[in-house]
């Protein structure tokens, strides 16, 4: 499924990861995100994202409904083991390419407008 994020007057695309085997591969092996990928959660509770196999760095953002409640920013490619985990609440967490909170201006508390 896709859907869009209007933040700051911008329009990106966003992929939604909504089967177990979408949410476990994410990134996986790929060379670039076009826009975004959301993963949703039934329940706010304490998520855990790594970088395993992805290849490119990533904004990782934890959200409380669409509330931004922690961002992780330009999250490395895995490329030890064990890998890191980025962690934070939420029941949303949105993956943007690395640097992207930042040339967009999005902090901790702002909400994000899916449409």
């Amino acid at each position: 499924m896709y859907m869009e994020l209007s933040i700051n007057r911008k329009t990106i695309p966003i992929e939604v990861m909504e089967t177990p085997s979408q949410k476990s591969l994410g990134m996986m092996g790929r060379k670039k995100l076009n826009g975004g990928m959301l993963f949703t959660f039934p329940e706010i509770q304490e998520q855990s994202f790594w970088m395993k196999n992805c290849l490119i760095p990533l904004d990782i953002l934890m959200l409380v409904d669409n509330k931004v409640t922690k961002i992780h920013s330009n999250c490395p490619p895995c490329t030890s083991n064990p890998c890191k985990h980025y962690q934070g609440i939420g029941n949303k967490v949105l993956e943007l390419n690395g640097g992207e909170c930042k040339k967009l201006g999005i902090k901790i508390g702002d909400e994000l407008e899916f449409i």
